[in-house]
């Protein structure tokens, strides 16, 4: 495993702990999604919380995650293996 590898893991891993829906209900001034509704910060509770709009961002926030470190790796030319090491930490 090279150096790189193990930067985009981290970094992978790092993205992926990131909870868009807390931070798209703080920017559009909603309630914290962990204490309203069903208490599961996610695109559903989302949109019971603040509508269609939010809950999409929350969806394209959270597929970009898993997204992003995946084609940096890919783009990098990173081995099929590790590629897969990545995409695993990302979610």
């Amino acid at each position: 495993m090279t150096l790189l590898v193990l930067v985009l893991i981290i970094c992978a891993y790092l993205l992926g702990s990131i909870s868009s829906a807390v931070l798209i209900c703080r920017v559009a001034g909603l309630p914290d999604p962990r204490s309203v509704g069903s208490q599961n910060p996610g695109a559903t509770n989302v949109l019971r919380i603040g509508g269609k709009k939010a809950a999409i961002a929350v969806l394209l926030c959270d597929m970009l995650k898993g997204t992003i470190p995946v084609w940096g790796a890919y783009f990098l030319e990173i081995d099929a293996f590790m590629l897969g090491l990545i995409a695993i930490s990302a979610v």
